[in-house]
């Protein structure tokens, strides 16, 4: 070894090895180095794409949402947003290419947008990149944005929170009133501290509250702010557009009765789940119209009198044909004149109506027990209904109804004089655009309430001496109404009553027996039992005092006038309607009945919380690019 050592030739041979060593050795570590700071770019390259999707979202939704002033955002719709970005790190320069698509997405209960995004990226040194030197991972995400939710988000949703004669406080939440859900007016909110209820005369919100105006309290003074609004209260809230027609149902909607719209057709529907049975009822004029001789006295008040006058009425009958078949799952209906519906719901639907509504019986879910909450209940201790929900939009108004005739088996009904299920969401579009009544009335616009609001009785067809009569108030009195000639205290109006003649309670007169099995006159009829949302343009009364708010003795139905309400001089009828019990179903908050209207909101552009109103993420999910995106 010595002697290999002390050889200079030996020594040359080593060093040469050596350095062979030292070079290899040094080529695999910069390998190596090489090769981890390429992983760790890379490594960085997908988390830095990762978080350009995450942000993408957020990006397009305001996008969105900006996209909704003045209803534009469908006409807008699809997007196609690229952008670049560029990303310096000493000499290295990475360029990421960002695109983003967004269209509207119509799914089981639920509209909004499908947005997606693909990040691309390519790098180069010297401040350079070009796209030959593309990274080889492509992000690409697609996320689900609710459309908010539709105003079925909202438990009350009203456009004027104001009734039809348009007078400051002349509706009001008070102490009987516990709203869970969400709650939101484009007007002043007004509440009173009167009523009972738990929370020392107030209401009590249990869900956010938010106004474009302000919270006032009829009578004046404060409010216990934190007391009254527990989930929360916004004042001087951007606007919701509540737009006058049901467009999406007018769009989608499955016409079962044709698309002819006209005001003397009916459609009575009843609906058992994904089937229902329908009569067409065609409203005719009869012709002469009939005369009707007045006495001065007649029976069943006295023996007939003398001649006094004539009137002179044009009648009408109804035709009825009949109609059934089947309905689809996830599907709207527009019927293009009146419709009177209830029923047992199953599936997701959405009836639309260009006319008033009248709802005639319950309206229940197929999966759940009527009384329970279709959500679950607030502590989980009913089954969830994941299957059918129900939406109800008129352009008009919606009514409870107070009773009927019914066209199968020839039968005058009140179903809703003892209380009344109603699951799903509500909404009375109708539209005045400014116009009223020459009383000042907002007739046009639309609201959720019941028929019938100020009852009285009638004469109904009675034997007087082994002789049938019949039409008995239209043989006593003049009609129409005038001046020289007003309605009799506390007696009802022909036709004011869906089921007049009924026999009642009459100023100065005791009441009427009917031996033909006639029901009487109801006030009071219960509770209306609502698991679900109500949107409408102002709001509608659900009970009434039965004050003389119209003491003019003249009738004038279609101008709101009622003739004489009752009063201490006229003890005749009462307060009537229903009370309330409403549970908000909060599977609405994400789910809405199939081309429910959306919510979209005005603001300005300088609204901190644009991004969010309206919208909000639903899904998020990664996978493989398509080809051509």
């Amino acid at each position: 070894m010595i002697k290999f050592l002390n050889n200079q030739k030996g020594s040359i041979g080593i060093a040469i090895v050596i350095a062979l060593i030292g070079i290899l050795s040094g080529i695999s570590l910069a390998s190596v180095a090489f090769r981890d700071s390429r992983s760790a770019r890379l490594q960085i390259d997908g988390l830095q794409k990762f978080h350009f999707l995450r942000t993408e979202v957020y990006r397009v939704r305001q996008v969105i949402s900006r996209l909704t002033i003045n209803n534009q955002i469908n006409e807008r719709l699809p997007l196609d947003i690229r952008r670049n970005i560029n990303v310096n790190y000493g000499d290295h320069r990475t360029v990421y290419e960002i695109r983003s698509r967004a269209n509207t997405r119509y799914e089981l209960g639920s509209s909004g947008y499908l947005v997606s995004s693909m990040v691309n990226s390519y790098s180069g040194g010297g401040h350079s990149a070009t796209e030959e030197s593309s990274l080889p991972i492509v992000k690409f995400g697609e996320y689900f944005i609710y459309s908010s939710q539709t105003l079925a988000i909202f438990h009350y949703f009203s456009d004027i929170d104001r009734a039809l004669d348009d007078v400051d406080g002349n509706i009001r939440f008070y102490g009987a009133d516990v709203i869970h859900g969400r709650v939101h007016s484009n007007s002043d909110i007004w509440i009173r501290q009167i009523g009972g209820g738990s929370n020392n005369g107030w209401p009590t919100f249990y869900g956010l509250v938010t106004t474009a105006g302000e919270i006032k309290v009829y009578g004046g003074g404060t409010y216990p702010l934190d007391d009254v609004f527990r989930g929360g209260l916004i004042e001087g809230y951007p606007r919701v557009i509540f737009e006058p027609t049901a467009e999406l149902v007018r769009q989608n909607g499955r016409t079962l009765f044709g698309d002819s719209e006209s005001d003397n057709m009916i459609a009575f529907v009843n609906i058992n789940g994904l089937s229902y049975n329908a009569r067409l009822g065609h409203i005719q004029e009869l012709h002469p119209p009939e005369e009707f001789i007045i006495y001065d006295q007649y029976p069943p008040y006295g023996p007939i009198g003398n001649q006094i006058g004539i009137n002179y009425i044009a009648l009408r009958d109804t035709t009825w044909t009949v109609m059934s078949g089947t309905l689809a799952n996830d599907a709207s209906y527009w019927v293009p004149f009146e419709l009177w519906i209830s029923g047992t719901i199953r599936g997701a639907q959405t009836w639309g109506s260009s006319h008033n509504i009248y709802i005639k019986d319950d309206i229940t879910y197929e999966h759940t027990i009527p009384g329970q909450p279709p959500d679950g209940g607030e502590d989980g201790d009913y089954p969830v209904n994941t299957n059918d929900y129900f939406g109800l939009i008129s352009e008009e108004s919606i009514y409870i109804q107070y009773g009927h005739y019914c066209p199968i088996d020839t039968i005058r009904k009140k179903p809703n004089t003892d209380n009344i299920y109603i699951y799903g969401a509500l909404c009375a579009m109708g539209d005045s655009q400014g116009e009223t009544t020459p009383n000042g009335i907002y007739a046009g616009d639309g609201i959720f309430t019941f028929q019938y609001h100020f009852p009285k009785g009638s004469t109904p067809a009675q034997f007087w001496f082994g002789e049938w009569f019949t039409m008995i108030d239209l043989h006593r009195f003049k009609y129409p109404t005038s001046i020289l000639a007003p309605w009799p205290p506390g007696l009802d109006y022909p036709w004011y009553n869906p089921i007049w003649p009924e026999p009642g309670p009459v100023a100065g007169v005791p009441a009427i027996p009917n031996p033909h099995g006639a029901p009487t006159v109801t006030y009071l009829r219960g509770e209306i039992r609502l698991f679900g949302s109500i949107a409408q343009r102002r709001r509608g009364f659900v009970r009434r005092s039965g004050n003389a708010d119209y003491d003019t003795g003249i009738w004038d139905i279609d101008n709101h006038i009622f003739g004489l309400h009752s009063n201490a001089l006229n003890p005749a009828g009462g307060p009537s309607g229903y009370d309330k019990d409403y549970t908000f179903d909060t599977r609405f908050e994400t789910k809405g009945p199939p081309d429910f209207p959306l919510v979209k909101y005005e603001y300005t552009i300088d609204s901190e919380s644009v991004a969010d109103l309206g919208f909000f993420l639903g899904r998020w999910t990664f996978r493989k690019p398509p080809e051509n995106f």
